[in-house]
Formats: structure tokens, C-alpha cells, sequence
């Protein structure tokens, strides 16, 4: 559930460190290690290179 509420504010626009800690991640590194984690890709990539 964090990992789609982060990938929802970040397809709004909301800067990725703001989209870290609005989704519930420690900071902006725990977001985009959990993202790689998961997705196999960074979360630029998963919204179409932002």
C-alpha cells in the first residue's frame, strides 16, 4: 500500500523526497530501495523517466 500511494503522489507531480515521507518512507533512499526492490526498476522509470 505505500509503495502504490508513493507511486500515486509522484504521478501527481509531488517531489520524490515529499513523496517519501507522504507515503510513509523514513526518507527519499528507503522509497527508491523499496522501489528497486520490488519493481526491479527506479521509480523514474516506473512513471516514464520523471
Amino acid at each position: 500500500l505505500r509503495l502504490q500511494r508513493a507511486l500515486a503522489l509522484a504521478r501527481s507531480g509531488v517531489p520524490f523526497a515529499q513523496t517519501a515521507l507522504r507515503a510513509g518512507f523514513a526518507d527519499q533512499a528507503h522509497l527508491a530501495r523499496d522501489v528497486r526492490e520490488l519493481a526491479g526498476m527506479p521509480l523514474s522509470g516506473l512513471l516514464g523517466g520523471r
